[in-house]
């Protein structure tokens, strides 16, 4: 079966990055991955409604201005933050990859694909804005989500108390 991705503009999207084989550089060069957002923040219009960064995958609700960009600005800042590594990182990521995948140019930095949902109305946004709150805490990084500092939530889907 062939996926669809939707392209709705005035709509936000919940979307989940992960890095290959779950190595945890992003929280390690977060630094890297701030600039890759202020970057793509450069050329691509959209905000960022929520953010939060584990150390191999990160979760985010961004509102693009055009919905059919939300794949390049995903693009964007992946290869972004591939670049911007220090060569050995790169190398030895390169060391897992299968031969298929060094021919596709594989980063092995992070996976191919990435979770996308379209957010419809205030109840999907409210449940994934709770999700990702409770990530940290379902990993077992932290109590409380705001203990994890590799979050960004604006006031206005700010939760006002804590499950």
């Amino acid at each position: 079966m062939n996926y669809k991705r939707v392209y709705a503009d005035g709509h936000s999207y919940f979307l989940t990055l992960v890095t290959y084989r779950r190595k945890p550089n992003l929280t390690t060069h977060i630094d890297l991955l701030r600039k890759a957002f202020r970057a793509s923040k450069r050329r691509y219009r959209y905000t960022i409604e929520a953010i939060i960064v584990l150390p191999d995958h990160l979760h985010m609700i961004i509102t693009p201005e055009y919905a059919i960009e939300y794949p390049n600005i995903v693009r964007y800042i992946k290869r972004y933050f591939v670049h911007g590594l220090p060569d050995k990182v790169r190398q030895d990521a390169k060391l897992h990859l299968t031969s298929s995948q060094y021919r596709r140019k594989h980063s092995g930095i992070w996976q191919s694909r990435y979770y996308e949902y379209t957010i419809r109305n205030e109840k999907d946004m409210q449940e994934k804005m709770q999700y990702i709150r409770n990530n940290p805490i379902k990993h077992g990084h932290v109590n409380d989500y705001c203990e994890w500092k590799y979050h960004h939530f604006p006031i206005r889907h700010k939760q006002t108390s804590h499950p």
